[in-house]
């Protein structure tokens, strides 16, 4: 029966289609067609796309750090092995040929250990000694850490329309040199395997850093600075125009809220932001841009913004800076601040010719100075408590003088195989854009006046003008790089000196329990800052400063990014030292540094790659022209450093490779101090006791020596899977003060798969 129906309708289908006649036919498809056009597009993917993806890696670490010979400093840290884990993953949905979204996630494991730790739930309670942090330390104790993952976005494209849509904890951005913009030109080694390096088999990873190096682009020198928040890029507009918008609510920028200084007072990190839920502050950023302008050209107009809310004058972290509960101001100056920071920029970029490249981006930078005061109007006001007479309505608002920053950048390849670059910059002394180049220690929201070591050539800070030249010719089975920079302060400045150790930094501040690897501490002590004995040399702390964060320069050993840094102030005699007050001078950076490197497998009989690379730079901090710095005891030399290092590599096999490490570093100056309990009785009218008669200066010159010696190997042990594995020994010298000498071994082993 049902056969029978079936053949009956189809034979009235087919009789019927007979019916119509072609011309029928024609215009029923005709009418249909954007129907059709319509159902075939939303099937169709875009090329080599699928409905869903899902991308990533898992990455297994093992550390063992073992100090052989111990400084008061490592007490707490004498040995310690960490083995952590993580996975991350990014998933990819594709609807249809015009959206995509994505996400990206990251799960941290601990291998070492599981404790509980109910900070991760209560993050402004104590610590305990049950608790213990996550592998990459991060100091809010948080359950999950930060690592580029937690966030989504979507993609919409449609004819000459294109953008996205993100937000998150991590987004990584940038817009213009002097808004939004990461810079160091330091070289990036094989023997530094990145936790962030992308997917590369060993021979491409050592190609670009050994054999044929990449100097700019990829992650080893990303411009990106990372932010949390709401993020929308417009890559594609009508006319060549794009455009880009960000709202942030940082937590490190946030100079005094509860959720800012939630633990160790606020001490930033490369990842500036990690989103929030109750801050005092906002980040606005916008850029509207111009492609295509003589064909090659870009021509793009920044704004960057860092606003606080007046209510922050009620948090007590914020307020405690400059006003002590129990009713007496800390010095006469000490008016609560919030420093409000505005930014616009005008920017070129492109090839003005097809061997000269452009950069230039000028910049004003406005800072809205928001000055509280005390009002008997405010409720609750008491004369015996001056915290109580503060309030968001009792401010006086004042805007700087605008603030000028210049930086140019021109890459030239006219000479055939001599390519060259210029860089040349003008900052003014209060230019400050928290989150472009012009920010070199990575600390977005503290304002000091300091000068740093190889300022201008690897980083820049605000009052310089100078010019970097750097020549980087390639030639059979090798290459070299030769830089000079020579930078000067626009006005004189204080002499708080920073430096920063290059060969050994990451591996010392990795060894401490300090550590956090995007939300540093600080000071870095062993055991959290709990006095454990470095010998640091004298900074400084002006009496009415001595409460406010923002402003405190005491000296020693600070922790970065995957950086160790030390401060001191270039004190000319202890008279200055007790006084609590730098001395000022109009300072001169001078940088020289070589970089070459040669294969030598053809020496050797062998078509093996065999590559010897040598690094050596000489860097100085002078009151004075010095064209070269060779010694600490040139005329004015305030700190004088020559840092050397050797690394070959072998192509043992493509999938196999080996390299080594030799390397030498060394700080000197003849102008620092320290402070010494004293252990005789000495009359306060000494000119050597501190403005506290609390302890004495002493004179205590610098004459540091590092050195540094590894070997380890790189191994792709299966398709999409490597193992890295490194072994080094570390020394640290200090000729004068012999507590902070050590010496250490470091051993690291990293499986990572990707998938």
């Amino acid at each position: 029966m049902h056969k029978k129906l079936t053949s009956i309708l189809l034979a009235s289908c087919i009789g019927a289609s007979w019916a119509i006649t072609p011309q029928m036919q024609l215009d029923s498809i005709h009418a249909s067609l954007d129907t059709l056009s319509g159902n075939m597009e939303s099937t169709i993917m875009g090329k080599d796309d699928l409905p869903l993806a899902v991308s990533g890696y898992m990455a297994f670490r093992l550390k063992n750090f073992h100090y052989s010979e111990r400084s008061p400093w490592v007490r707490n840290d004498m040995a310690r092995t960490a083995v952590d884990a993580v996975l991350n993953m990014n998933v990819v949905a594709m609807p249809n040929s015009y959206m995509t979204l994505w996400t990206s996630m990251s799960f941290p494991f601990d291998l070492s250990g599981l404790y509980s730790n109910y900070l991760g739930s209560q993050p402004t309670g104590a610590s305990t000694n049950d608790d213990r942090v996550l592998y990459d330390h991060s100091t809010d104790y948080f359950s999950s850490t930060i690592n580029e993952e937690m966030n989504f976005g979507v993609d919409i494209r449609a004819g000459v329309f294109g953008a996205y849509v993100t937000a998150g904890g991590v987004i990584w951005a940038n817009a213009s040199p002097l808004t939004m913009w990461e810079r160091e030109t330091a070289p990036r080694f094989a023997w530094q395997y990145e936790l962030f390096e992308d997917e590369k088999t060993v021979s491409t990873y050592y190609k670009e850093k050994v054999f044929k190096p990449v100097k700019e682009g990829g992650r080893a020198f990303w411009t990106n600075r990372s932010f949390g928040g709401v993020f929308a890029n417009f890559y594609q507009l009508p006319f060549n125009m794009k455009a880009q918008f960000m709202v942030s609510q940082p937590a490190d920028a946030d100079i005094g809220t509860r959720d800012g200084l939630r633990m160790y007072g606020g001490q930033p990190g490369e990842l500036e932001m990690s989103g929030g839920y109750d801050m005092r502050g906002s980040v606005y950023h916008g850029r509207i841009a111009k492609e295509k302008i003589a064909d090659n050209l870009t021509l793009g107009l920044n704004y960057m913004g860092v606003v606080f809310d007046k209510g922050i004058i009620y948090e007590p972290e914020f307020l405690r800076q400059w006003v002590n509960y129990g009713g007496t101001y800390y010095g006469a100056d000490s008016t609560p601040v919030e420093l409000n920071t505005h930014v616009a920029s005008i920017d070129i970029k492109g090839n003005v010719t097809p061997k000269l490249y452009l950069m230039a981006d000028v910049g004003l930078s406005i800072t809205d100075s928001i000055k509280f005061y005390q009002s008997s109007e405010v409720n609750g006001y008491n004369k015996a408590n001056p915290a109580s007479g503060f309030s968001e309505d009792a401010y006086e608002s004042k805007i700087n003088t605008p603030q000028v920053g210049v930086y140019v950048k021109a890459q030239s390849k006219y000479v055939e195989g001599w390519p060259m670059t210029v860089e040349a910059s003008f900052f003014q002394k209060d230019f400050y854009s928290p989150y472009s180049l012009t920010n070199p220690s990575r600390f977005a929201s503290w304002r000091r006046d300091e000068a740093f070591l190889n300022g201008g050539s690897l980083r820049y800070t605000p009052n310089m003008a100078g010019i970097n030249f750097k020549l980087e010719p390639t030639f059979n089975r090798g290459y070299f790089d030769l830089q000079y920079g020579q930078h000067r302060q626009i006005e004189e400045g204080q002499d708080v000196v920073w430096f920063n150790y290059r060969l050994n930094g990451r591996n010392m501040w990795e060894s401490s329990n300090s550590w956090t690897k995007h939300k540093p501490l600080f000071i870095a002590d062993s055991g959290n800052a709990d006095h454990a004995g470095y010998i640091a040399r004298s900074g400084v702390m002006v009496g009415s400063e001595k409460g406010i964060k923002q402003y405190r320069q005491q000296g020693g050993l600070y922790g970065g990014t995957w950086e160790l840094w030390e401060s001191f102030v270039a004190y000319e005699d202890a008279e200055q030292a007790k006084e609590d007050e730098a001395p000022a001078h109009t300072k001169w950076s001078s940088y020289l540094s070589f970089m070459g490197g040669y294969d030598i497998g053809g020496w050797l009989g062998t078509d093996r790659t065999i590559m010897m690379t040598l690094y050596a730079a000489l860097s100085g901090l002078s009151t004075s022209f010095a064209p070269i710095a060779y010694s600490e005891s040139q005329s004015d030399m305030l700190l004088w450093s020559f840092y050397t290092q050797f690394e070959p590599s072998i192509a043992v096999h493509p999938k196999f490779h080996v390299v080594g490490i030799i390397g030498m570093e060394t700080f000197r100056s003849e102008y620092a101090y320290r402070t010494v309990s004293p252990t005789v009785t000495v009359g306060k009218t000494s000119d050597l006791f501190d403005m506290y008669n609390t302890s004495y200066f002493e004179k205590a010159p610098i004459n540091y020596l590092e050195t540094a010696f590894g070997c380890g190997f790189d191994w792709d042990f299966a398709e999409r899977a490597g193992l890295h594995v490194r072994y080094k020994f570390m020394t640290h010298s200090d000729e004068l003060i012999s507590e902070n000498d050590w010496h250490s071994h470091y051993i690291a082993a990293e499986t990572k798969v990707w998938f």
